[in-house]
């Protein structure tokens, strides 16, 4: 009788005072089941709707008179592709992200070709020899196709290359896309007043098909390039203070407090003294801050990047004439400093290059000997 009068009185303190820290801990497990309960009901809901029978055949849905519904479509699922390959690319580099923008580009205009086809069958009803051509219903108004959503995805996503590869990039893509928004606030004006006159005049007089728009596209492939251009430290022209930056490695004369045959401080980088290692190179607003360094051959030795893109990563990656990798430099990012230990490398003259930003400022030529 005791034995059963304490387990009652343990069974009750753990109602009265519960172990909370196991409760907490069953609160997924609450959660799930309230899930599954409402996806029951839900489940539920849906399948005592309509009618209990109907057979085996699929009912097909009639829209009304005069509404059009539009047939179904791949264009977002291949849209979400796109860009997911674009965002992708963003972080492999290289010619990957020729391939996202390029899978991007054709989605857009795959979808563009399905609107213009969609607005055809709604203005051109002349077409259809069963169907007597009549306007759209007192009040109802058609937009036309337009090219704005295509410019402003391509604006947008110059933005988000701008903040990967520099801030001229980045300008470039806010003017475009200020550009853009600027041009579709004109277009929505203008359809807003043919609605208006429509409503008074009694005449709806639906918008013509856009022409192609070269005038917005020629205007942001000058500012692209334009700002490639000086992203790329290409203009304004390199002065001869700016170009004899990297003379001292050039030279392979070692600067002040350097030590001889390319001790620490002998890397072609022109400004203070860095990290100890025999070759240093500076990454700055996506740039090398020299394209020619000079390091010992037959021996293994150390090289510095100095990475001051904050947020942005860089490498350093040495290949031979061939285009092989012959030192794969490991990516970090900015702001930091890294010195790498680089294996033996015979005599001769190398490439050095980003491999996450290939592009001409991130590129140039190192000489062992």
């Amino acid at each position: 009788m005791q034995a059963l009068y304490q387990s009652t009185l343990d069974l009750l303190t753990r109602l009265v005072i519960p172990d909370w820290g196991a409760l907490v801990n069953l609160l997924p497990v609450f959660i799930a089941i309230l899930i599954v309960l409402w996806f029951g009901w839900t489940a539920l809901r849906f399948a005592t709707v309509g009618p209990a029978r109907r057979g085996r055949q699929r009912i097909t849905p009639v829209p009304p008179p005069g509404v059009h519904m539009p047939g179904g479509s791949l264009a977002p699922l291949m849209g979400a592709v796109g860009v997911a390959l674009t965002l992708g690319a963003l972080v492999a580099g290289g010619p990957f992200i020729v391939v996202g923008l390029t899978a991007l580009a054709l989605a857009l205009l795959y979808w563009l070709r399905e609107g213009i086809r969609d607005y055809d069958r709604l203005v051109r009803v002349e077409i259809l020899p069963a169907v007597a051509p009549s306007p759209p219903p007192p009040g109802i108004h058609v937009p036309a196709p337009s090219f704005r959503p295509l410019l402003g995805a391509l604006s947008l996503g110059l933005v988000f290359f701008g903040l990967v590869f520099g801030p001229w990039i980045l300008a470039a893509g806010v003017i475009a896309f200020i550009a853009t928004l600027l041009g579709w606030l004109h277009d929505a004006r203008l359809e807003y007043s043919k609605a208006i006159e429509a409503d008074r005049t009694g005449h709806l007089e639906p918008l013509h098909a856009p022409g192609y728009p070269t005038r917005t596209l020629g205007f942001i492939v000058v500012i692209v390039v334009f700002a490639s251009l000086i992203q790329a430290g290409i203009i304004p022209p390199q002065t001869a203070s700016t170009a004899g930056a990297g003379g001292a490695a050039a030279s392979g004369a070692p600067p002040p407090g350097g030590g001889p045959g390319g001790g620490p401080g002998a890397s072609g980088s022109g400004g203070p003294a860095g990290p100890a290692a025999d070759v240093q190179v500076t990454a700055k607003d996506i740039a090398f801050n020299t394209h020619s360094l000079t390091g010992p051959a037959g021996r293994p030795f150390t090289i510095a990047l100095i990475n001051n893109d904050a947020g942005v990563p860089h490498n350093v990656t040495i290949k031979d004439s061939s285009g092989k990798i012959i030192y794969p430099g490991d990516s970090f990012n900015g702001v930091a400093t890294k010195v790498e230990n680089v294996p033996s490398i015979p005599a001769g003259t190398y490439t050095f290059i980003c491999t996450v930003h290939p592009f001409p400022a991130m590129t140039g030529t190192i000489t062992l000997k």
